[in-house]
């Protein structure tokens, strides 16, 4: 087969750069809209790329973009001769009638700079193809990562000066005086963790870990109904151990309060019949979407979160749990540590929360004290470090009965000796064990097995007495 050779011309549009640069000295106000939109590696041209580069620094500098001062700056800058520049200038001048197509024409330009680099990005993947460096999974990862590169780079900067991020910051504390009830973060339904995080922020990487049979998925679609519920959030479910079939009988569970028993053998009264009716609207007016492909790889993941935030939009991942997503890796610790940190990149990257369920070691079954720590998450290392939130989810009954139980800054020491009516309920303490951004303490939790609900338990109620009777006699 004859080998075809096809000679490609470097994407350009001179005029529209002319026109960018012409308009910038007609009008210096219009460098503010340019500013996070346009680079000077945007320009194809080289004298063009330098003279933006002049007239950003004109613009920091809070001087006059002209001929003149660019010319002056050209040359101290060393990028040549005053007089060789003020030539160009004048001719770029003479090129731009006006204003008026000031957007049009900057959008052209960064569409050029785009397929430029999209062109660069198929160069260096065809190099990686023929030459056979990657594999066919890590191939596509590539080619969807550096194309999301680009796409999401496109119209802002990675970097900002102190100055902008003080100014942006101080608004978003002055916004808080404003209304200091109001949550930073999503509200996940429960007072108590909402107070400990202040809601789950956007950009952090949290781990929900425990040992099997303890209520970690429960807990898990307690939280991604909740999301959806209060704030209206988008949530993605990837369940990589359960199928959606599963998944909605513990939905429908939780949302009408009947024993999954009835639900998974169909003997319903005709009134439960109902209230599983009613459950389905209130169901089908949320916002989650599931995933159950148990072959999912944290490139699978990326990718379709990608997918859902650019066409419909996501408030909240979570993954059911992080030791089932599949690596190419073969040293198992390695391969963990690889998806740890890429969660903590999706997050930052896509400026949601990420909730990750994770198992415990087996370790802990073994000592006296069963309270776990961050050295019993399995292949901790890296997972402990990436982790902006570690949670721990452990059943009280397997501790001793006086734990003490803090929030909100106070600690108040309680005693449940006394069993459950209920055998259904389940006392489950939530221990948050790391919060870059907040408070470490334990929460009490009721869990109704059989119906897959979680609630602040009874014994946080009993905790607020304790404290309101001590203030009392002091």
């Amino acid at each position: 087969m004859e080998d075809l050779q096809v000679n490609f011309v470097e994407p350009s549009n001179l005029d529209a750069e002319v026109y960018v640069l012409g308009s910038v000295m007609l009008d210096n106000t219009i460098m503010a809209s340019l500013k996070g939109k346009l680079k000077p590696s945007d320009f194809f041209l080289g004298v063009h790329k330098r003279i933006f580069e002049v007239m950003e620094t004109l613009d920091k500098a809070g001087s006059v973009i002209d001929t003149v001062t660019i010319g002056e700056y050209y040359e101290i800058k060393g990028f040549g001769k005053r007089e060789q520049i003020l030539d160009t200038l004048i001719k770029i001048l003479d090129q731009v009638p006006s204003t008026a197509y000031i957007d049009t024409y900057t959008d052209l330009v960064i569409e050029k700079s785009i397929e430029r680099v999209l062109l660069q990005n198929i160069n260096k993947l065809k190099n990686n193809i023929v030459n056979n460096k990657l594999s066919y999974n890590e191939l596509l990862d590539e080619a969807e990562n550096e194309l999301y590169e680009v796409i999401k780079n496109r119209k802002t900067s990675d970097t900002v000066t102190i100055a902008d991020a003080a100014d942006e910051y101080y608004e978003e504390v002055i916004k808080r005086t404003e209304n200091t009830g109001a949550l930073t973060g999503i509200d996940t339904g429960f007072g108590k963790l909402n107070k400990l995080t202040n809601g789950l922020q956007p950009g952090e990487f949290i781990i929900l870990a425990a040992r099997p049979a303890v209520g970690k998925t429960a807990f898990a679609l307690n939280l991604a109904r909740n999301c959806s519920q209060i704030g209206g959030k988008k949530v993605a479910f990837f369940s990589l151990e359960m199928s959606v079939s599963q998944i909605m009988q513990r939905m429908f569970c939780m949302t009408s309060m009947i024993e999954a028993d009835k639900v998974r053998t169909g003997r319903l009264t005709e009134e439960e019949k109902i209230i599983l009716g009613v459950a389905r609207q209130d169901l089908q007016d949320l916002n989650i979407y599931f995933d159950e492909s148990g072959s999912n790889t944290i490139g699978d993941i990326r990718a379709k979160c990608r997918q859902l935030k650019q066409s419909m939009g996501l408030d909240l991942l979570i993954i059911d749990y992080l030791q089932l997503i599949n690596t190419t890796n073969k040293v198992r610790h390695e391969g963990v540590s690889e998806i740890s940190r890429s969660l903590k990149q999706l997050a930052r990257e896509l400026k949601i929360p990420v909730v990750a369920l994770s198992q415990l070691s087996r370790s802990i079954e073994t000592r006296e004290d069963k309270r776990p720590v961050l050295a019993d998450l399995r292949e901790s290392g890296s997972i402990e470090q990436d982790a902006d939130i570690v949670m721990f989810l452990f059943k009280r009954s397997d501790i001793e009965d006086e734990i003490e139980s803090t929030f909100d800054g106070e600690t108040a020491e309680f005693s449940d000796k006394k069993k459950d009516e209920d055998e259904n309920i389940k006392k489950i303490i939530l221990k948050v064990e790391k919060n870059r951004q907040g408070q470490l303490g334990h929460i009490d939790f009721d869990f109704y097995g059989a119906q897959s609900y979680y609630t602040e338990s009874r014994i946080q109620k009993e905790i607020y007495k304790k404290k309101k009777s001590k203030k009392s006699s002091n």
